[in-house]
């Protein structure tokens, strides 16, 4: 046990190497966790590549972690462009629709 203990006492303590990398699609939401902006904002500020970005923003859409919010002229092309963010207090509110098997009467019809 005592030879376990010193082989890892004695390993080099490496603190100034960067272990985890962070990964494009983390660095896009977390941009988009505090902006609400377009894709090309996003690409700006962040460096990655725009087509990456939408490939990056259609996974985060389906996994429910980002929204598009608004459609709004964007600030550097003036043309019409949705508008995300992952900040759920600005999602718009779906409403969930059951169906009903019945009527809305409440019956039916005499069968």
């Amino acid at each position: 046990m005592t030879d376990k203990i010193k082989a890892t006492e004695a390993a080099p303590k490496n603190t100034t190497a960067k272990i985890e990398e962070e990964k494009d699609i983390t660095k896009v939401l977390n941009y988009f966790r505090y902006t609400t902006d377009t894709t090309l904002g996003c690409m700006i500020a962040t460096g990655v590549l725009r087509n990456s970005i939408t490939y990056y923003v259609r996974d985060l859409e389906n996994m429910g972690l980002l929204q598009a919010v608004y459609r709004m002229p964007d600030k550097y092309t003036h043309r019409l462009a949705k508008h995300y963010s992952s900040d759920k207090s600005q999602w718009a509110q779906r409403k969930e629709q059951q169906l009903s098997l019945f009527d809305e009467k409440g019956g039916h019809d005499g069968i």
